[in-house]
């Protein structure tokens, strides 16, 4: 069972912790966690004064000890959500969990936090009674059968390779995932499955204008094709700092793609060591890391991280940073053109 259905199964049967710290680098569930825990703590007619929702980098320890330290108002339950825990200045943060062991055992209090190390203070002080909940980005195949599962429970079956190619397509953000499964499956409407054509058409700005073509192109070495694909996606609204990025990690992974062909890795092993879970398009991966030599991938990376400096200070013009980029890294040539 995964961290957050044991979360939910708990909270949901009302077994509460007395404290909670919710923290990790995926915004999705720890979301979701608090909201769960706040429909099952406390009824939508008590919420007016057994609730107090705190946003930490806003609020003292004053405000916060004034709502945890005060008995429930009627209701079974007083919850205090103190949210960006880990963003509060250190010494109302201290204050706060020196008062803990005073919460009346009525009460639920929920700190939530990013990234964190709990060894640090004053999470290393926190009483027996806290229960630490870590929710962080899923990867591989935690995060392709999180979806497909995702996408079973609204009744579709993901095909093989849609997944992948989802994930490809749109990052590794959660919340931005869910949201394209669900658009997934009102496009398919009385199709049972969902396939890699379904993906291409709605998740990509078109079949082929988008950042899997571009990457495409560019592996093949086509440079007009590459800035034909580059200006349709900056006319249609894509952000110049996004294609950058995805280029850069596109290069990146061609780096370690050609690494490991070097080695005389296989190819399944390719795929779990460069992207953590299968890709369909590893062997176009692998075709464009034998295309580029080494020099040619670490200058891309550089002129790539180069280009990102100057679209965040100023020193190039929106429309101008992905054409001069693509410039440099393929020339004027149109090798494998069609």
């Amino acid at each position: 069972m995964s961290d957050f259905k044991k979360f939910a199964s708990s909270v949901t049967k009302e077994k509460f912790a007395r404290l909670y710290l919710i923290h990790g680098s995926e915004d999705y569930f720890i979301e979701k966690a608090v909201t769960l825990l706040i429909d099952n703590a406390v009824s939508k007619k008590d919420r007016s004064f057994n609730l107090d929702v705190f946003d930490g980098t806003e609020s003292n320890s004053d405000n916060v000890l004034s709502s945890m330290l005060s008995f429930p108002f009627a209701g079974e339950h007083r919850l205090t959500v103190v949210r960006k825990f880990d963003k509060m200045e250190k010494r109302y943060r201290l204050d706060i969990v020196r008062h803990l062991s005073e919460v009346p055992e009525s009460n639920i209090v929920c700190f939530v936090a990013g990234e964190i190390k709990t060894s640090d203070e004053p999470y290393n002080q926190l009483p027996s009674f806290a229960e630490s909940v870590t929710f962080n980005k899923l990867k591989g195949t935690d995060l392709t059968g999180f979806l497909s599962d995702t996408s079973a429970s609204l009744g579709k079956e993901m095909e093989p390779g849609a997944v992948d190619l989802l994930v490809e397509l749109s990052g590794d953000s959660l919340g931005d995932l869910v949201s394209e499964v669900e658009k997934l499956s009102l496009y398919v409407g009385n199709k049972e499955k969902i396939s890699i054509d379904d993906v291409n058409t709605v998740v990509g700005k078109s079949r082929n204008f988008n950042i899997f073509e571009l990457q495409r192109a560019i592996g093949q070495k086509n440079s007009r094709r590459s800035q034909e694909i580059a200006g349709k996606m900056l006319e249609t609204g894509e952000k110049p700092v996004y294609i950058n990025f995805m280029l850069t990690r596109y290069f990146l992974s061609l780096l370690q793609v050609k690494h490991h062909i070097g080695k005389g890795v296989n190819t399944k092993d390719i795929c779990t060591k460069v992207f953590g879970r299968w890709n369909p398009y590893v062997e176009e991966y692998i075709s464009a890391a034998r295309a580029y030599s080494v020099p040619e991938l670490k200058r891309a990376i550089t002129t790539l991280l180069d280009a990102d400096v100057k679209l965040k200070t100023g020193g190039y013009r929106d429309t101008e940073a992905v054409v001069i980029s693509l410039s440099e890294i393929l020339g004027g040539e149109s090798a494998g053109k069609p």
